[in-house]
């Protein structure tokens, strides 16, 4: 198990490479694409969460970046539940988010 020091090391760490790999999608994307491995592999390896804001910005499918409007769209769906549907344009991949009624 590793210690509390090294997952506040990794947390460091992936959010830098997070913002590493958005800066350089636009000139390098296969750069951007191993910035999104390094920091996968990172949580992986300390058993440590990625944030919600990461997770959602990356794609399951190919691991880019989703840039809105660049490579990626979002689009409001009203099938089955409602839901946020944000498609990756490289792959095809759709990662669904459920809306949910506030109480």
């Amino acid at each position: 198990m590793p210690r509390p020091n090294t997952k506040k090391i990794a947390e460091q760490r992936i959010e830098t490479l997070y913002s590493k790999a958005k800066e350089v999608y636009s000139t390098d994307p296969g750069l951007s694409r191993r910035y999104t491995q390094l920091l996968r592999r990172i949580a992986q390896r300390t058993r440590t969460k990625l944030p919600t804001y990461i997770r959602r910005g990356m794609c399951r499918g190919c691991g880019t970046v989703l840039i809105q409007g660049h490579n990626s769209h979002t689009r409001l769906r009203q099938r089955r539940e409602p839901h946020v549907a944000t498609t990756c344009h490289l792959c095809g991949h759709i990662h669904r988010i459920p809306v949910r009624d506030s109480p």
